[in-house]
């Protein structure tokens, strides 16, 4: 079962992308049982609810950000 300071990144890494199974699991096992980390889980809810109502351009990129991130990272990676 992950730690309380493991939890912070594993809440983090949950509101970005969806978790692997036995992480997602243990995850919620550990929330069962830390209230402390429920609480925090509820502060990150409600500060990321804040910053998309406040400004929903903030949550996905524009297709044309996304274009110049691929062509940087090609670029660099052609470089030896």
């Amino acid at each position: 079962m992950p730690s309380c300071k493991q939890m912070t990144q594993l809440l983090s890494d949950s509101l970005e992308t969806r978790l692997p199974w036995p992480k997602r699991s243990a995850m919620r096992l550990h929330l069962l049982i830390c209230a402390t980390c429920r609480r925090y889980r509820r502060h990150l809810l409600f500060m990321q609810k804040i910053i998309t109502d406040h400004n929903p351009r903030l949550t996905a990129l524009s297709d044309t950000a996304k274009q110049r991130i691929k062509d940087n990272l090609a670029q660099l990676k052609d470089k030896p």
